[in-house]
């Protein structure tokens, strides 16, 4: 299973939406890896989420299929993550 390092915008538009960024440069095996990613490199992460969104951002590991699964759903019908 690989989980991936994404940033959801704080800012939300009109239909509360957010815009996403995700780091596809590295993917990580197992959860604890990404979370050590985030810790070891914050500062960076930060820096994206000023430069792609103007503002802040929340941080998340999310396993691969599931971060897919979420992509396709309609924000009203939900997914568990």
């Amino acid at each position: 299973m690989e989980w991936l390092l994404v940033i959801i915008s704080m800012s939300l538009y009109n239909d509360g939406t957010a815009d996403h960024f995700v780091f596809t440069n590295t993917k990580y095996e197992t959860l604890q890896q990404c979370q050590q990613a985030v810790v070891v490199n914050i500062e960076a992460i930060n820096e994206v989420a000023i430069r792609e969104f103007n503002g802040p951002a929340t941080i998340y590991c999310f396993r691969e299929d599931n971060f897919l699964k979420y992509m396709k759903t309609e924000p009203s019908k939900g997914i568990p993550i």
